[in-house]
């Protein structure tokens, strides 16, 4: 087995709309699809030797299945159907469609593929050329505007990591200044040494 990488970069999901319709195109790395394809039991077939493992993956209903369930769109509260067009692992990677109700403006998405494998998976999901949005385990459902190009969670991730960058900056700051101060001490005390006392006598 390859061993996934959840640490890794992320993976990546463009989605698109026309009419009714959104588009989904979910791009993993070969061993993330490999963990995924035994998660699933596709590569537990028979004559599996007679396949490549991206055949056994494109061919998997397992597969299928996985991902309509943990990639959805749902619109004004109501599940938009969903199918699989395309499994490219070594490619495109998967190609999901979804037909809602109403012509699609906004939507909510979730992308959960692979947290339940490793909750530390995050998914960056964007309009086909624009910024994308951080999926995280914690955040696999948001709100999703194609007007307003997608959600406005990334941002606020950006912001929340700079933070910590600046916080942690800032306590390095704090410690070497810390050593320092306790370093220049003993220097003090050789430069300025303590001239005892004479003693007293009596007269």
């Amino acid at each position: 087995m390859l061993p996934a990488h959840p640490f890794g970069p992320p993976l990546t999901a463009t989605v698109s709309t026309d009419g009714t319709q959104v588009t989904m195109q979910w791009v993993a790395a070969d061993d993330d699809w490999v963990s995924l394809g035994e998660h699933v039991g596709a590569f537990d077939v028979p004559d599996a030797d007679a396949l490549t493992g991206a055949e056994l993956l494109a061919r998997s209903p397992g597969v299928s299945d996985y991902l309509l369930q943990h990639l959805t769109v749902s619109q004004d509260g109501a599940t938009c159907a969903g199918r699989v067009d395309a499994i490219d692992p070594l490619g495109e990677g998967a190609r999901l469609v979804f037909d809602c109700a109403e012509p699609v403006s906004e939507v909510e998405l979730t992308v959960a593929a692979l947290t339940d494998i490793n909750e530390s998976y995050r998914t960056v999901v964007s309009n086909v050329g624009e910024t994308g949005t951080l999926f995280t385990a914690d955040t696999a459902t948001q709100p999703w505007d194609f007007d307003a190009g997608g959600a406005s969670t990334l941002p606020l991730l950006i912001a929340g990591a700079a933070l910590l960058v600046v916080g942690a900056v800032a306590g390095v700051l704090w410690w070497r200044r810390s050593a320092a101060r306790a370093d220049a001490t003993p220097a003090r005390a050789a430069a300025d040494p303590v001239t005892p006392k004479e003693p007293v006598t009596g007269q």
